[in-house]
C-alpha cells in the first residue's frame, strides 16, 4: 500500500505522461492532416540496406598507371554538382533514418555520412586528405556558392564527381580491390529515399513538443558557435521548405535500378529539361537502367555511351556534370547569360586528360592515361596453356566485333605489330559551308556499332536516345528555352554540320547535345582564359551526335572487373554470358561485391520468394523478366534466330575464351 505522498507522486506522473500524450497526439493529429507535412508521413520510412561489411583494404592496382595523388584527386574532384541538394553543413550534421516511422525522436542514430552508414548503399570508404577533408567515401565533394532548392542563399553543397559511378570493388576472401574506372556498385534510388527520410524525421521533430532531439542534434552540428533560439528557428524553417520544395521533384520510376545500375540518360533529361528549367511536361520515369560503364580507354573512342551516341569529350563530360544538378541558368536574357553553367570545365578536362594519358596511343602503341586493371596475383591463378587456346578463339569469335584483343603485353608497348593499333585513325567531318571534310589530329579507336535487331539486347536504353522528345518552345514560343546552335550529325552518309533550334518536339539527343554546348560557350564566354584552351578541351572532335545505330561493341580489355554484363547488367559473369542462353538466370542478387573469379562475376546466392525488388536484407533482386531487364541477345546457340550471334561454344571453349579475357 503506498503511502500518501507516493500516492500523490504517483498522480502527478500519470498527469503529465497523460498530458505529453494528449498534446503529443494534438500535434501528431495536426501534422498529419497539415498541408505542409501531410504529404511527407509516408515518405518517412528510410529503405532496408545491407549492412555494413569489414574488409581488408589492398591499394589501387599501380597497373592503371596512376599515381597515388592523382587518385585521390579523381577520387574527390568537384564537377560543379550539387545531386544531393542540400549544404554540405546539412550533410555531415545529419542523422541516419530511424527504422521506425515514429521512434525516430526516442534515440540517436549514426550519422549519415558516417562510415557506419554511407556505405550501406555501396559507396567505397575513404580516409581523410587534402582532397577529402570530411573523411567521405569515394565519389562525395563538395562545390561553394551553389543554389539548393527551397533555400534563398547560395551554399556550399554536396554531389557526385566521376568517381561515385565510375570506380568498382571486388571482394574476394575478405579483400576489397578497389578497380579505378570500374563500374560503381552503388545504389542511386535507396540513397534518394534514404535522405528524404533523413530530412524528414529531422523536420517532424521539430514539431512534436518535448521530441525536438533529433532537430536540436542537427541544428547544433550546423550551427556550432552560432547556436542560439533565432538561429535554430530559422535553420528549421529552412528545413521545413527544402523538405516541401524536394516533395514537389517528380520521382517516377517504372523500372528499377538497384544496386549496379542506373538509368542515367533519362535522369540527365529529367534534370536539364524537366526539374532545372521548372518544365515538369518533359520529365520521364526512370525506365532503361544501365550498368555503369567501365571508362578506361574510352577517352580514345570515336563514340561513347551503351549506344554510341557522343563523341566529343567535353560535351560528354558536361552533360553528365549538369545531369547530376550542377547549376545552370536558363532565365538570363539570351546571349546575356542564358545557360551559363557552374561545371568547372576545368576540372573536367583535368579529369580527361588524366584518363586519356599524355600521348597518342596510336603513335606509341600504348595507353600512358587509366589502364585496365590486371587480373590480381591473390586471385587463384591463370592457367596460361588455356588462356592460349582462348586468345585463338577470341580472333575466331570475338575479334569481328570488339576489335583485336588489346594485350597486356601490347599496353606496356612490347609488341608494335598487333592488329588494335590499325583500328585507330583520324575521324572526318564537314564543317559548315566546307565541301572537303576535316579530320582530328588525333587517331581514334574506330569501335563498331552493332544493329540492336541483330545484338538481340534489350532495347530501352537504346530506345531512350532514339525516341524521346523534348518541348523547348512550349506555345507560341513565348517561353522558348533558347535554342540556336550548329551540332554535327549524320545526314547523306556524312557527318556534318546542322542548325538545332527550339521545337515542342526536339529530339532528345539534338536537344541535349546542344544545350550542352550551349552551356560550354556561354560558360567561356566569361572566362577568357579558359576559353583559350577550348581546343585541348575538346579534344579536337566535333560535338557529334547519333541515335538509334546500336549498341558499341567495345574492346574487351579489363572485361573480367565489369560485372554484372550486357549494358542492362542482366548477365551476372561471363560463364552465363558465353554459355547456353537458356540457363542464365532469371533472377539474382546485386549488391554484395563479392566476385566469383571461377565463372567471373558477381556470386549467385539463393533468391528469397517475393515479390518486392529487395530482400529482407536489403539487396537488390533484378528480374530479367521486367521490361528494360531482358537478359536476352549476345547469344551462343545452335538454334538460329534473334540475337544469336554465334552457334554455341563448348564448355572447354567457354573456359579457355574466360581464361583469356583475364589477361587483357
Amino acid at each position: 500500500m503506498p503511502t500518501l505522498v507516493e500516492a500523490r507522486r504517483q498522480q502527478r506522473t500519470r498527469r503529465f505522461v497523460y498530458l505529453v500524450v494528449f498534446v503529443l497526439g494534438l500535434a501528431l493529429i495536426d501534422l498529419v492532416t497539415s498541408y505542409r507535412f501531410g504529404a511527407i508521413v509516408d515518405e518517412l520510412r528510410p529503405p532496408v540496406l545491407p549492412e555494413i561489411r569489414q574488409y581488408s583494404p589492398v591499394p589501387p592496382q599501380s597497373e592503371q598507371n596512376w599515381a597515388v595523388k592523382d587518385v585521390e584527386r579523381f577520387h574527390h574532384e568537384s564537377q560543379g554538382s550539387r545531386t544531393l541538394n542540400v549544404p554540405l553543413s546539412w550533410f555531415l550534421a545529419m542523422e541516419a533514418p530511424s527504422t521506425g516511422v515514429f521512434s525516430f525522436f526516442l534515440s540517436e542514430q549514426p550519422l549519415f555520412s558516417s562510415d557506419d552508414y554511407l556505405p550501406r548503399f555501396g559507396f567505397i570508404p575513404a580516409e581523410k586528405s587534402a582532397y577529402n577533408p570530411h573523411g567521405l567515401p569515394i565519389g562525395f565533394a563538395s562545390t561553394p556558392y551553389q543554389s539548393i532548392i527551397g533555400l534563398d542563399e547560395d551554399q556550399e553543397a554536396i554531389g557526385f564527381t566521376c568517381a561515385a559511378c565510375h570506380t568498382g570493388q571486388l571482394v574476394y576472401e575478405g579483400e576489397r580491390h578497389i578497380i579505378n574506372g570500374g563500374p560503381g556498385m552503388i545504389d542511386l534510388g535507396q540513397l534518394t529515399i534514404a535522405i528524404g527520410a533523413s530530412l524528414g524525421q529531422t523536420a517532424l521533430s521539430t514539431k512534436i513538443p518535448l521530441f525536438q532531439g533529433r532537430f536540436d542534434r542537427f541544428a547544433r552540428r550546423v550551427l556550432g558557435d552560432q547556436y542560439n533560439d533565432e538561429n535554430a528557428y530559422k535553420l528549421g524553417q529552412d528545413l521545413d521548405n527544402v523538405v516541401q520544395e524536394l516533395a514537389k521533384v517528380p520521382n517516377g520510376i517504372d523500372v528499377t535500378e538497384g544496386f549496379a545500375r542506373l538509368d542515367a540518360l533519362n535522369r540527365i533529361g529529367n534534370q536539364v529539361f524537366a526539374i532545372d528549367p521548372n518544365r515538369p511536361e518533359n520529365y520521364v520515369n526512370i525506365n532503361a537502367p544501365v550498368n555503369f560503364p567501365h571508362i578506361w580507354t574510352s577517352s580514345w573512342f570515336t563514340w561513347v555511351q551503351y549506344d554510341g551516341s557522343i563523341m566529343q569529350p567535353l560535351i560528354r563530360n558536361t552533360g553528365e556534370a549538369m545531369g547530376t544538378a550542377a547549376n545552370t541558368n536558363y532565365t538570363a536574357p539570351i546571349g546575356h547569360g542564358r545557360f551559363t553553367t557552374a561545371v568547372p570545365l576545368g576540372n573536367l578536362a583535368w579529369m580527361e586528360d588524366l584518363l586519356a594519358g599524355p600521348d597518342q596511343p596510336a603513335e606509341v602503341k600504348s595507353f600512358n592515361g587509366l589502364r585496365s586493371p590486371a587480373w590480381p596475383e591473390s586471385f587463384p591463378a591463370i592457367n596460361t596453356e588455356l588462356a592460349a587456346e582462348g586468345e585463338k578463339l577470341y580472333g575466331e569469335i570475338c575479334q569481328r566485333c570488339h576489335l583485336p584483343a588489346l594485350t597486356r603485353a601490347v599496353e606496356t608497348g612490347q609488341d608494335t605489330e598487333n592488329l588494335f593499333w590499325k583500328t585507330m585513325r583520324p575521324f572526318g567531318w564537314y564543317e559548315k559551308g566546307k565541301t572537303e571534310p576535316t579530320y582530328t589530329a588525333e587517331s581514334l579507336i574506330q569501335v563498331k556499332i552493332v544493329e540492336q535487331s541483330y545484338m538481340g539486347t534489350d532495347p530501352g536504353q537504346g530506345n531512350v536516345l532514339a525516341q524521346r522528345k523534348v518541348d523547348t518552345a512550349r506555345t507560341g514560343n513565348s517561353d522558348a528555352l533558347g535554342i540556336d546552335i550548329e551540332v554535327c550529325a549524320r545526314s547523306e552518309g556524312h557527318y556534318k554540320a546542322v542548325h538545332i533550334e527550339d521545337n515542342p518536339m526536339l529530339a532528345y539527343p539534338f536537344a541535349l547535345g546542344a544545350v550542352v554546348q550551349e552551356g560550354i560557350n556561354a560558360t567561356l564566354k566569361n572566362d577568357l582564359n579558359s576559353a583559350r584552351q577550348r581546343d585541348s578541351w575538346e579534344g579536337d572532335r566535333p560535338n557529334c551526335l547519333q541515335a538509334g545505330a546500336g549498341y558499341k561493341a567495345r574492346p574487351l580489355n579489363g572485361v573480367w572487373a565489369t560485372a554484372p554484363f550486357l549494358h542492362n547488367g542482366s548477365v551476372p559473369t561471363l560463364a552465363h554470358l558465353l554459355g547456353n542462353p537458356e540457363e542464365r538466370p532469371d533472377e539474382f542478387l546485386l549488391g554484395d561485391p563479392t566476385f566469383d573469379p571461377v565463372n567471373v562475376g558477381v556470386t549467385l546466392p539463393p533468391v528469397p520468394d517475393t515479390t518486392s525488388d529487395y530482400t529482407e536484407d536489403g539487396y537488390f533482386i533484378l528480374r530479367t523478366s521486367k521490361t528494360g531487364n531482358s537478359n536476352r541477345g549476345h547469344e551462343f546457340s545452335d538454334v538460329k534466330g534473334p540475337g544469336v550471334i554465334h552457334e554455341a561454344l563448348e564448355d572447354s571453349e567457354i573456359a579457355a575464351i574466360i581464361e583469356f579475357l583475364k589477361t587483357i
